[in-house]
């Protein structure tokens, strides 16, 4: 099962839309900012039982990274790995789509 992970800026869309809840389950991580700013926003983050899968959410707007962080993001990866893997430029297109 794939994790989706839900940011301050995910509630920050949702608390703008006015909702005050978000049903989490074990298919769901809400980042430390997230958890922080559904503190700010009164927006209640209620904890599935295990195995329970969380609803959908509508997404966020999205907005294309922008090529300062796409750059960021490659010079972050050549550091770790202490080069430039074959095909770093497609394999990061790929995650910021989604796919």
């Amino acid at each position: 099962m794939a994790k989706k992970f839900l940011t301050a800026r995910d509630i920050d869309y949702h608390a703008d839309q006015g909702v005050t809840e978000i049903h989490v389950g074990d298919d769901l991580v809400v980042t430390d900012l997230g958890q922080e700013r559904a503190r700010e926003r009164g927006v209640r983050l209620i904890r599935l039982p295990a195995g329970e899968k969380s609803p959908d959410h509508p997404a966020c707007e999205e907005t294309p990274p922008s090529a300062e962080v796409i750059q960021q993001v490659r010079s972050a990866v050549i550091a770790r790995l202490g080069g430039t893997p074959e095909g770093l430029d497609q394999i990061i297109q790929k995650i910021l789509n989604g796919k």
